[in-house]
């Protein structure tokens, strides 16, 4: 039974938030929304919009005051299109209250649980056709609605957009659309306004700045380490012409205050975000491809490592690594070696009217090329187009023999469907977990356990009816009617015997841990030491067995320990999957306690550069301060066929991690350490100059220090976060007893900040002094020069 509608529902307004409008409806006795004043007449969603359209103000979200708001979120999503706005409503199971406020009026409405009491928190429903899973402009938290503080941000893969209130629910759709990219590029997506950037803040009022410059944007980018290397500028040059001169000098601002290669469209173009490939594109006004311009900071290589491709792209300079083998026209790969492709399609051969293609599949199912620096990106029409023209093709289908994971299968589907059109040719797949094997000469699909399997037709599921020009028969793909010129080549249909089959290789690994229950830990347990994870995370409830890749030998590392530039390791229950992805590197078997791994995919707030971990089914994080609840087990060697090779059995001590390879280049600490100065303005410090400057740091002094003979003193000023805050980094490791890290030993002598090798050059220096009759005499003063230019490497 429906709950009785109240005959006069409370409809005294709550306290405003700004930026909120709200609605109160009623609940009609057949569970639909209604106006307080018309209980018993429920409304369409044409109907609701009118209603709210009454209220609601453009720019701003709107709060539906109705009990079990979720029940109907179907229905809001569609007044949230057509409203281009969020909707925040109720829980389904929760009514509206009001918190008595002053003077014993209402003040605050929450939502509040029916059977517990508890006070719940809004739900966000977001219009239907810009739904994501990126939060609200709002925070919602103790079941009030609070502006967020700081700037409004939004986060993209390897990067983040500037939002604005106006279109927040549009760029937010777009950012969810962007797919991963290079791991070297980092994207920020911003607006342009009077030739410089536009930045807002989620209070109104916070800041009346309607101009941002390039040195704003860069303090505003503090927490991404940008320096030597390449920013890509999601935007759209202004019109004005005035206006595009005054940005450029902003972009170059830009480019010298983050030390990076900051990438725009050409003056007067905009990037665009590409179906398909899910990546930015520079284009002009008219939609043609354009190219990317570079603004890089001063004393950087003219040449740099990025460059546009035929679809408008930014990709690295040496371009995608494809060879032919057999009869596989193009290969695209880094699943196996050359030579091993080479041996694997010797003699295979394409049906006439077909071309077959092995490229690679990203994790989210978008089909890419191996590029020469190692990278995997989504491949574009334009692109692929030129490449297979290239290799000889003339309009054949395509067959791709790549084998498809599950969990990708979708993603691809999607993306060969939009590729299909725009090439104007068949495309076929093999479906998830077969693979191919050369049978009289042609590829035939077989699945995991070497029964034929069925290709599929890009965008069409595997039990649709075949209506294109190729049809399935036994496990090959064959035409609906036989070319002439082919009619020899019809392969045999007989199952052929099963000894003739080639089996895949025996599993190296044991089988993967089921995936464990998980729990929370309980309130007191001990830090787990990294920053940005919740303080109590969801975690194994029971033991489990994870699987680690290193640079690293097992005997190594039970001696110095897991290498890591951060204060956790990522491990998988998939051992097999991990080194098929790892070629040429290590693998380590990790036996983990009850509470000690984070299920990464239960983690909400995960850096850009691991959300495409996030994604991967079955991968933990194992935090440095819980490290001593893991042990090691066993090691192998990873051969360049993705196959574990010499097992060797280790102690079983716990794990260790060794700290190596950071970002900012200083060896022996974690990229996750205190930064100096805080000031966007930079900080001053002294600096004693060897001779024969030899590590990768140099140590820096608060006040000037004791002659020291044959050194020279500098005054240098540090621009913001470049150096490294000793003492406060140790302090944040204090605790973490599993880390080895080199903070301990520059403590105890004496270094309190450090100036890594990476920053010398944007390091300015104002002052030097030289040794003279033992006292520090000034050489130069009121200068401004590189640090780098006074510091000669050593041999």
């Amino acid at each position: 039974m429906p709950d009785p509608v109240p005959e006069h529902p409370a409809v005294d307004p709550p306290t405003p938030v700004d930026g909120l409008c709200d609605l109160v409806l009623v609940r009609t006795g057949d569970g639909g929304l209604a106006r307080p004043e018309a209980p018993g007449t429920a409304l369409t969603a044409e109907e609701l919009t009118d209603y709210a359209q009454e209220c609601a103000v453009p720019g701003k979200d709107l709060r539906v005051l109705v009990d079990d708001g979720a029940r109907s979120a179907k229905l809001l999503s569609r007044v949230a299109d057509a409203l281009d706005c969020d909707i925040l409503v109720t829980p389904t199971g929760a009514t509206v209250e009001r918190l008595p406020g002053p003077g014993g009026t209402h003040a605050e409405a929450v939502p509040v649980d029916r059977v517990s009491g508890e006070v719940v928190d809004w739900k966000l429903v977001q219009p239907a056709r810009l739904a994501t899973t990126l939060p609200g402009w709002f925070d919602l938290a103790g079941g009030l609605v609070l502006p967020r503080a700081g700037l409004a941000t939004l986060p993209l893969p390897g990067g983040l957009e500037f939002a604005n209130r106006e279109d927040f629910v549009v760029r937010r759709a777009a950012a969810a659309r962007l797919g991963v990219g290079h791991p070297d590029l980092v994207t920020v997506a911003l607006a342009t306004r009077d030739g410089g950037f536009r930045l807002s803040t989620y209070r109104p009022g916070a800041s009346t700045r309607s101009r941002y410059t390039g040195r704003d944007v860069a303090a505003a980018l503090s927490s991404i380490y940008l320096y030597g290397g390449d920013l890509r500028l999601w935007m759209r040059w202004p019109e004005d012409e005035a206006n595009r001169t005054h940005l450029e000098a902003e972009m170059a601002a830009l480019a010298e205050a983050t030390g990076a290669t900051v990438w725009a469209p050409a003056p007067g173009d905009e990037a665009v975000l590409l179906r398909g490939s899910r990546d930015l594109a520079a284009r002009d006004r008219s939609g043609a491809v354009s190219r990317w311009a570079a603004f890089r900071p001063p004393d950087a290589p003219e040449t740099g490592r990025f460059t546009t491709d035929r679809d408008g792209r930014l990709v690295p300079r040496g371009g995608p690594a494809v060879l032919a083998a057999g009869g596989v026209s193009l290969i695209s790969t880094g699943r196996q070696p050359e030579d091993a492709l080479r041996e694997r399609y010797a003699d295979l051969t394409a049906e006439p009217g077909t071309a077959l293609i092995d490229l690679t599949v990203l994790d989210d199912g978008r089909l890419a090329l191996r590029y020469a620096d190692g990278s995997n990106l989504a491949v574009g029409v334009a692109e692929l187009r030129a490449l297979l023209a290239g290799s000889g093709w003339a309009g054949e289908d395509l067959l791709l023999v790549t084998p498809v994971l599950p969990e990708r299968a979708s993603g691809l589907r999607g993306h060969l469907a939009l590729l299909e059109p725009e090439l104007g040719v068949e495309i076929w797949s093999l479906p998830p977990g077969a693979t191919v094997v050369v049978r009289d000469g042609l590829p035939r699909a077989v699945d995991e356990q070497l029964r034929p399997a069925r290709w599929l037709r890009a965008g069409k599921p595997g039990t649709a009816e075949e209506t294109g020009r190729w049809r399935n028969d036994d496990g090959w793909l064959i035409p609906r009617r036989r070319h002439p010129a082919s009619s020899a080549a019809t392969p045999v249909v007989t199952v052929p015997e099963p000894m003739a089959v080639v089996p895949p290789p025996e599993r190296v690994l044991p089988a993967p841990s089921p995936r464990p229950s998980l729990t929370v830990p309980g309130r007191g347990s001990r830090r787990h030491g990294v920053r940005w994870l919740p303080d109590l995370p969801e975690v194994n409830a029971e033991p489990i067995r994870l699987w680690v890749t290193c640079a690293w030998t097992p005997q190594r590392v039970a001696v110095e320990g897991v290498p890591s530039a951060n204060l956790f390791l990522m491990g998988a229950l998939d051992g097999e999957r991990l080194a098929r992805d790892n070629p040429q590197k290590h693998l380590l078997c990790l036996r983990v306690e009850a509470g000690a791994a984070v299920d990464l995919g239960r983690v909400e707030d995960v850096p850009a550069d691991l959300k495409h971990l996030a994604a991967e089914s079955g991968t933990f994080l194992l935090p440095a301060g819980w490290l001593d609840q893991a042990r090691l087990s066993a090691g192998y060697r990873i051969d360049e066929d993705g196959r574990p090779v010499e097992h060797a059995e280790l102690p079983e001590n716990p794990v260790v991690l060794r700290c190596t390879g950071a970002r900012h280049g200083t060896e022996g600490l974690p990229n996750d350490v205190v930064t100096w100065p805080k000031s966007d303005r930079g900080g001053g410090a002294w600096a004693l100059l060897p001779e024969k400057p030899e590590g990768d740091f140099l140590p820096l002094h608060p006040k000037r220090p004791a002659v020291r003979a044959g050194h020279r003193l500098v005054h240098v000023q540090v621009p913001a976060n470049r150096a490294i805050d000793v003492t406060a980094s140790a302090t944040g490791l204090v605790g973490l007893t599993s880390v080895r890290s080199r903070l301990p030993e520059l403590v105890a002598a004496g270094v309190s900040l450090l100036l890594p090798k990476r920053s010398w050059e944007r390091t300015r220096v104002d002052q030097v002094l030289q040794v003279e009759n033992e006292r520090w005499k000034h050489s130069a003063k009121g200068i401004d020069l590189p640090l780098a230019s006074l510091l000669t490497p050593g041999p």
